[in-house]
């Protein structure tokens, strides 16, 4: 079936590429490198997932602004606000805008 003008992505071919995405060599490197800052793998693929879907899949923007999201972060000593893992999500979709 052929999409139409202004229908949206189907969710299928989305996560595939999402999945791809997560998956290539270019964003394993980026992980590896964050995660000996002390990040955690799933918390930078979760990252990486919200800005690959903001930009529209734009895997480099994605990884750019990724990477000043989690430099600008790596700053801030998070554990004097106490913040559960809910909370740090809700910043951060406020943060790319997300926020309703």
């Amino acid at each position: 079936m052929e999409q139409k003008y202004g229908e949206p992505e189907k969710k299928e071919n989305v996560e595939t590429d999402m999945k791809q995405f997560l998956q290539s060599r270019p964003v394993q490197e980026f992980t590896e490198i964050w995660h000996k800052e002390g990040y955690t793998k799933m918390g930078v693929h979760e990252l990486l997932s919200e800005l690959y879907r903001r930009f529209s899949g734009d895997e480099k923007k994605a990884m750019e602004r990724g990477s000043e999201i989690l430099a600008v972060l790596k700053h801030i000593d998070l554990g004097k606000f106490k913040i559960k893992s809910e909370g740090l999500l809700k910043g951060l979709k406020k943060a790319l805008g997300k926020e309703e």
